[in-house]
């Protein structure tokens, strides 16, 4: 059955609207120029244009398929990339305590507690007990400040500052944006404060102004697992320490943010 030159119309206006719209996601395949050209050359010709059409129209959704099937695999592929990249920052992750503090609260957070909690144990005590009664105490003080309200638990409750973050969640009313945002607040604002320390002790090891001499003494019964510092001096001490904040940052990839 042949074409009137109004259905001629309607089809040709189909056809170049559809070129042009997917030209713009891939140019190279959805080739209108081509199309202008072997219609032009179908007129010369004076081929059946209702055959002409019928086949072109075919092609085109031959092109959509294939330029649909690429597409669903990009995204495929971009969504095992994701989970690739979570799986791989969950099993670098895994190597610190995991604590369940709040049912809301991401994975990321739960390790980076426990992280924490455990730099809290070790790390802190050794830096309060190598800086107490120095000059520079004083400077570390507000970054021990942020640290222990992370750090420290109060009793059977979490820290102060997971407390806040759990009535964040919760104020959060389901709002991801919100949750996440707190989320980032927590990591960002600690890893400062570990940043800060960390370049602090970098710069008085470079001056000379921690001990080699002074060996580190901390009681085993009230903080058990720093003990194994006992067998450093003081800028030994430190220098791990340096390491230990450089490796949090690092594993929960706030390196970028704390350079800033």
């Amino acid at each position: 059955m042949s074409l009137n030159e109004k259905e001629i119309t309607e089809i040709l206006v189909k056809i170049r609207s559809e070129y042009k719209t997917y030209a713009k996601e891939n140019p190279k395949a959805f080739d209108a120029h081509g199309f202008e050209k072997r219609y032009l050359q179908a007129l010369q010709m004076k081929m059946n244009i209702t055959r002409f059409l019928n086949d072109e129209v075919a092609f085109l959704e031959q092109l959509k398929k294939k330029h649909q099937e690429i597409i669903a695999k990009k995204e495929a592929a971009k969504g095992d990339t994701i989970n690739r990249i979570m799986d791989e920052a969950i099993e670098r992750l895994s190597k610190y305590q995991k604590i369940d503090f709040h049912p809301l609260a991401k994975p990321e957070i739960r390790y980076f507690y426990g992280a924490m909690r455990d730099f809290g144990e070790i790390e802190l005590p050794i830096m309060i007990h190598v800086f107490r009664g120095t000059p520079e105490y004083r400077d570390f003080q507000d970054n021990f400040h942020v640290l222990e309200r992370i750090a420290i638990p109060r009793g059977h409750q979490p820290s102060p500052r997971m407390l806040e973050h759990s009535k964040a969640l919760l104020d959060a009313n389901g709002n991801q944006m919100l949750m996440e945002k707190d989320t980032q607040d927590v990591l960002k604002n600690t890893c400062l404060a570990l940043n800060k320390m960390a370049n602090m002790c970098r710069d008085l090891i470079s001056k000379d102004r921690i001990s080699t001499n002074l060996m580190v003494k901390i009681d085993e019964r009230d903080y058990p697992k720093a003990v194994d510092f006992n067998q450093f001096n003081h800028k030994e001490a430190v220098e791990k320490i340096i390491l230990k904040c450089d490796e949090i940052i690092e594993d929960f990839r706030m390196k970028t943010i704390v350079n800033l």
